[in-house]
């Protein structure tokens, strides 16, 4: 018996034209294809690694022996529809599914009878061994870390411990070659391994694994990973590791990525998730790979300022004074940072949650704040059912909360989040009101619209960060037709069961966007007439009506626009060093004198849905948005 055929399926959503590498199934079939019998016995004869009709690939179907399915939140309703297709067709053909999506025991197999087995946690090994008992005809019993079907019942295999890490790398093993090679005008992003694991422990997460810890694997694939990007001149490289800059050979990474770029132009862009405590290393790394232009940005990270609910979660956030330090020193050295919260936490009270923003504004977070609605994940500790109920958890089910996804106007498998929406807490109109606050400061503090009004009445005038915000965000809802009473709209029909949180809008190309977003960007569409109705709402904070209208003059100065090359401010006050020391929490005199400043942009945007793309959507954590280094002030003779 040779030759028989296996498919295997992780379809992403596209954005744009771009589209990741199906890294998990790559994995696998790197693994199980570097063993001389394997090859012998399968050929992989197709990869699914986008949501293409399914029509499509059951037309290039040839006699399946298995058919391997990868699943995330993403990509599980059309894994099932898939399968459940493919096995009124093939019925003879093994259905093996796998992935975080994938709830531990038989209950999924109960609830899908097209699916024969269940791979539960890293699946190199399991899928090998699962791959030769389809070669064998051997029962399935003898397998590890599998739930499988057997004569018209289910059982589930006894859980073994994976210690294994010297995988084959599914980047130099010739698998993404192939779909390169396939699909030449497709843009892929790549995201490698060097580590697989997470140190903590979160109660929301499924990263971190208490059997295994954290392991790494040797530098030398890792940088046969990252040659193979440059040499493909990929743009952009993610990490899919929990705590980079952790351990010390992270350096020599991150010295191997400039490296590369200096070399050969490629890869241009970097991401990754940063060691938490964020300390020397992770500093040095993220100050190298910002002077060659590849850093991101850097999380500070906290999910929760409030004590009650880190107990709850299992998390202890870094020490405040060392945070405001951290804040001060990557801000001299220019490296953006941005911190990130999440809503619906049990513990978190809107009160906690408004107050845990304020705290991060007035420790000088002005850069970049990332709030993520809770979610619940059924391999995390919050997926269980005790968990669930001791903290009185409730979940809406809603549409696949995933911005930047292209949207088609037929999907044939809609795919669905499940929002925490209140806990013993937080009621469900506490937390509608906690999110419309979180999005009013993302849109207008953090993406910049109205930070440098905030900020000077926040050092000149002493005006809390919360007052000034949560009286902006009262004013729109009062108006009865803002886009924060869209926002509301959505919000109260996710509480009901029928809302979504992401939004839509064609003027900005077709693609989702979150909410902080959308108002960003609907209200840059508008831009004069936004600032010259803030001028009347600030006239209370700043009755000088000549200042007020030069701060907002200089504030919409600094916000990028379409079809900008160049542009010039004139005004009475020297904004610019003012302005950038209050950024960094330090207060300067603000000094009146004639200055005339100017902004060449050389990435000139000429669409809203280009602007909307590499601005918001691309730009954002590093802050492109606004101008900041690209204002230089005139001399009195240019």
């Amino acid at each position: 018996m040779t030759g028989q055929n296996v498919y295997l399926a992780q379809p992403s959503y596209m954005s744009s034209n771009s589209v990741p590498f199906p890294a998990a199934i790559g994995a696998l079939a790197a693994y199980a294809w570097s063993f001389p019998d394997i090859c012998e016995a399968y050929v992989l004869k197709d990869i699914v690694f986008r949501r293409e009709k399914q029509s499509a690939v059951l037309g290039r179907l040839e006699r399946p022996v298995l058919f391997g399915f990868s699943c995330y939140m993403w990509n599980i309703e059309y894994n099932k529809k898939l399968a459940q297709k493919v096995k009124a067709a093939f019925p003879e053909c093994v259905i093996v599914f796998g992935g975080p999506q994938v709830p531990d025991g038989d209950g999924f197999l109960r609830e899908c009878p097209f699916v024969d087995v269940l791979i539960h946690g890293e699946g190199e090994i399991p899928f090998l061994a699962l791959m030769r008992a389809v070669r064998d005809g051997t029962a399935f019993s003898s397998l590890e870390n599998v739930s499988y079907r057997e004569n018209g019942d289910v059982f589930t295999a006894p859980k073994k411990r994976y210690c294994e890490i010297d995988f084959p790398s599914p980047v130099t093993s010739g698998f993404f070659d192939r779909l390169v090679r396939e699909h030449p005008d497709m843009e892929f992003t790549p995201l490698i391994e060097s580590g697989r694991g997470c140190p903590n422990h979160c109660a929301y997460c499924s990263w971190g694994n208490k059997d295994t810890g954290v392991r790494l694997f040797p530098l030398e694939r890792v940088f046969g990973d990252l040659e193979w990007v440059s040499a493909h001149k990929m743009d952009y490289v993610g990490f899919a590791d929990s705590n980079f800059g952790m351990f010390t050979r992270d350096e020599k990474i991150a010295d191997k990525i400039m490296e590369l770029h200096e070399k050969n132009g490629y890869p241009k862009k970097f991401q990754v998730s940063y060691a938490k405590d964020s300390g020397d290393r992770v500093f040095r790394i993220t100050e190298k790979l910002n002077r060659a232009g590849l850093c991101k940005g850097v999380t500070l990270s906290f999910q929760t300022m409030s004590e009650e609910a880190q107990k709850n979660i299992g998390r202890s956030n870094i020490d405040i004074e060392y945070y405001k330090f951290l804040l001060q020193k990557y801000a001299e050295a220019g490296i953006v940072t941005y911190s990130e919260l999440i809503l619906g936490l049990p513990g978190e009270t809107t009160e906690s949650f408004v107050n845990g923003i304020e705290q991060l504004l007035e420790y000088g977070q002005h850069a970049q704040m990332m709030i993520h609605l809770c979610e619940w994940l059924p391999l995390s500790p919050m997926g269980e059912k005790e968990y669930l109920e001791r903290f009185k958890i409730r979940y809406v089910r809603l549409p696949l909360n995933q911005p930047h996804a292209n949207l088609s106007e037929e999907d044939e498998a809609p795919e669905f989040s499940r929002v925490v929406t209140s806990t013993y807490s937080m009621t469900g109109l506490q937390w509608k009101q906690a999110t419309l606050f979180g999005m009013c400061v993302l849109c207008f503090h953090h993406l910049g619209l109205l930070q440098l009004p905030a900020l000077y009445l926040y050092f000149e005038k002493g005006v809390r960060y919360i007052d000034f915000y949560g009286a902006l965000l009262t004013y729109f809802l009062n108006k009865g037709d803002s886009v924060f009473n869209r926002i509301e709209s959505q919000l109260e029909g996710i509480l009901s069961g029928t809302g979504c949180a992401v939004v839509s809008d064609g003027r900005f190309g077709k693609v989702s966007w979150t909410f902080e977003e959308y108002a960003f960007l609907h209200t840059v569409y508008e831009k004069d007439a936004f600032y010259r109705e803030m001028d009347a709402f600030l006239a209370d904070y700043i009755p000088d009506g000549a200042f007020r209208s030069e701060l907002l003059a200089y504030q919409s100065f600094t916000v990028k626009e379409i079809g900008r090359p160049y542009t010039e401010f004139s005004g009475e006050y020297d904004w610019l060093p003012y302005f950038r020391s209050l950024q960094r929490n330090r207060k300067i005199a603000l000094v009146k004198r004639p200055v005339r400043y100017a902004v060449r942009d050389e990435n000139v945007c000429s669409t809203w849905p280009e602007y909307a793309q590499k601005v918001v959507w691309y730009g954002r954590r590093g802050g492109k948005n606004l101008y900041s280094s690209e204002i230089k002030e005139l001399s009195p003779d240019e």
